[in-house]
């Protein structure tokens, strides 16, 4: 079975979504961690809200090089992680090489055709690798997908069960799942989903791991099983050090608990490491939230520089700069 798929798990800063912020005066970027559809919750809107597991991004399957060429990587050896300020380019599918099925060749199809968003003739694609091969998994799992972008819910879990049924263990399509559930706002069957992918066979596609740590950590926050939460976010970095979305929203967790000399901390790191941010979640929110953390520990000359350094990177950050302007009049 070759595994096709790219789940993005992404949150935001303080303020997760459905839950308050203690924090008066302050707007956070809530971490609810997935996909990047977050509210902020806080009285007034100034933390930027830790955000939920985004909707499925697919990364389009690597297409067959000619018969002189090398082979074809693996979603594994070749993923290249998002980021807020450039999203992965689609990639056109080539002519399959002697030797390629027609099924891998339509779902190279659709993982292409649902990256560019054309998701009804991305459905079409996976229906016709399904009529050719029904007990294929990772077709079932991107219809699923496809319809999920679809706000088709029900349909989207109905065709990843199928999945389930075909491979039992197969850790990509509990993950895909828990991801569609968590859309739904299904919490509680989403964690089950997520517990599954993490006991599953560790066959990932572009995914890892740490993926489904850090969005199973995004459901528990939404069930306000905070310290659950917590646990989950950092097991996501026991198994990803450089994670930078898990060191953001383990540190805006830490902000709306109060923690703020670690939640400091955890921005740093954030900031400081290599690895993958969300696709509307980047440094920029780190510097902000570190910020607001700042100012509760009163340095205001460190948050001022935090609210300055947000700025550098996103000018049209409207929170950071009427904080940036509150706190500079306060301190004068």
């Amino acid at each position: 079975m070759q595994p096709m798929f790219k789940w993005l798990g992404i949150v935001a800063a303080m303020g997760i979504s459905g839950i308050s912020m203690p924090l008066p005066g302050w707007a956070i970027d809530d971490p609810t961690g997935g996909m990047d559809s977050g509210q902020v919750t806080t009285s007034p809107d100034i933390l930027e809200p830790l955000q939920p597991p985004v909707t499925p991004r697919a990364t389009p399957v690597r297409p067959p090089e000619s018969p002189a060429s090398t082979p074809r990587a693996t979603p594994e050896s070749s993923q290249e992680p998002a980021t807020p300020a450039m999203q992965q380019e689609a990639v056109e599918p080539r002519p399959a090489q002697q030797g390629t099925s027609e099924v891998e060749t339509l779902l190279s199809q659709g993982q292409f055709l649902l990256s560019s968003k054309q998701y009804e003739d991305a459905l079409r694609t996976y229906d016709s690798a399904l009529e050719l091969n029904s007990n294929n998994a990772d077709a079932w799992i991107g219809r699923g997908m496809v319809l999920e972008q679809l706000a088709r819910y029900d349909d989207a879990i109905a065709a990843i069960d199928r999945a389930t049924e075909i491979s039992p263990n197969y850790s990509l399509a509990w993950l895909s799942r828990g991801m569609v559930l968590k859309q739904a706002e299904r919490f509680e069957d989403a964690l089950t989903a997520f517990d599954r992918a993490l006991d599953g066979n560790g066959q990932w596609g572009d995914n890892r791991a740490a993926d489904a740590a850090l969005n199973r950590g995004s459901v528990l926050w939404q069930l306000d099983r905070r310290d659950d939460a917590l646990a989950s976010f950092e097991r996501a970095l026991e198994l990803e050090p450089q994670f930078a979305l898990a060191w953001y929203n383990k540190a805006t967790a830490l902000l709306i608990l109060g923690e703020y000399e670690k939640a400091v901390s955890a921005y740093d790191s954030a900031i400081n490491s290599n690895g993958q941010w969300g696709l509307s979640t980047g440094p920029a929110s780190a510097w902000y939230n570190r910020g607001l953390a700042l100012e509760q520990l009163e340095r205001y000359e460190d948050a001022i520089a935090s609210y300055d350094q947000a700025l550098r990177i996103t000018p049209n950050h409207t929170k950071a700069r009427q904080q940036l302007a509150r706190l500079r009049q306060q301190v004068q």
